[in-house]
């Protein structure tokens, strides 16, 4: 009698740790791939998965993971970032020329194109207006209302060495590779006002902000969860470790997906400041980047020439 009152009165002290430490679990398996002729290294998600390659472009089908479609897009093809607004595509080359390309025509048509001088990294588009991340001359603004006919609005200068952009609520989140994260209110094109500005570490890879909360990927010491409620100083909450080398993090719905050299990790967020390891992936190549489809797939891209689907299942 003794020794079961001992054995319940242990599963109700360990109980809530046990509960903590299964909370929100995952597990990740993949159930489809597809093979490119070159490495992909970029994943962008409209109504498709738009994957960029070392020379193409090519349209993945999102809607039926199980049974995927890829089209290459050799009207688009050589660009190094695209975005959408609309049936109109954005298309960045390594030239520093984008080009306007409507997506409604078969065969897609170009349309016209924007000349930037300096060197674009990233391009995108939110709410009508697109932003360029030129290392050279900073955030550069152009509204694309009329997405035909873009008209250059302003540019802010940031710290150099800028590698990183995301765009929400009306404010532009810059990383650098020299530890630094430059928030700009894009509410007034005007004056691109910076209103933030973060400084830890070093090699600050690209942000991801949901709600109040910023994201920063830093390599070897995991990634940064900072509070941005309080401009200009956003306040440091947590640091999420991951395997090895984390460069990119998506947050989706509940859980954050860290990715790392070779694996992908997922951390479960029930509450601020609260993050438990959910469950991981292990790839036996090198991860480039990865996409969060509809919080049920992961769509990842290695250095094998492959894109590698994960289907997500979640075990309360």
């Amino acid at each position: 009698m003794k020794n079961a009152l001992l054995a319940l009165l242990v599963i109700l002290v360990l109980s809530p740790l046990f509960s903590n430490t299964m909370a929100g679990k995952i597990y990740l398996e993949q159930i489809n791939e597809v093979k490119f002729t070159n490495e992909p290294y970029d994943i962008v998600l409209f109504d498709n998965a738009y994957v960029i390659t070392q020379g193409s472009v090519y349209a993945v089908s999102i809607k039926d993971p199980y049974n995927i479609t890829a089209t290459e897009l050799s009207e688009i093809s050589g660009a190094k970032s695209i975005a959408f607004i609309g049936h109109f595509c954005y298309a960045l080359y390594s030239n520093n020329s984008i080009g306007v390309f409507d997506f409604s025509k078969s065969p897609i048509a170009k349309r016209t194109s924007i000349s930037i001088n300096g060197s674009v990294k990233k391009i995108v588009i939110d709410k009508g207006y697109l932003y360029a991340l030129n290392e050279d001359a900073g955030l550069q603004v152009y509204d694309v209302n009329v997405a035909d006919f873009p008209v250059y609005k302003n540019t802010q200068i940031v710290p150099f060495n800028s590698n990183g952009l995301f765009v929400s609520n009306n404010k532009a989140y810059i990383s650098s590779s020299s530890g630094n994260l430059s928030i700009i209110d894009v509410a007034d094109k005007s004056t691109l006002q910076i209103v933030g500005s973060y400084s830890s570490g070093s090699s600050f890879y690209e942000p991801y902000v949901d709600g109040i909360t910023a994201y920063i990927p830093q390599g070897s010491t995991g990634v940064q969860v900072l509070d941005i409620s309080k401009l200009p100083n956003p306040k440091w909450e947590f640091n999420i470790f991951g395997r090895k080398n984390s460069h990119q993090v998506v947050a989706s719905n509940f859980y954050v997906w860290v990715a790392d050299d070779k694996s992908i990790e997922g951390f479960y967020n029930d509450s601020p400041g609260s993050y438990y390891f959910a469950g991981n992936y292990k790839f036996k190549d090198k991860l480039n980047r990865i996409a969060v489809v509809d919080g049920k797939f992961i769509y990842a891209a290695t250095d094998e020439n492959k894109l590698k689907i994960l289907r997500i299942d979640y075990k309360y």
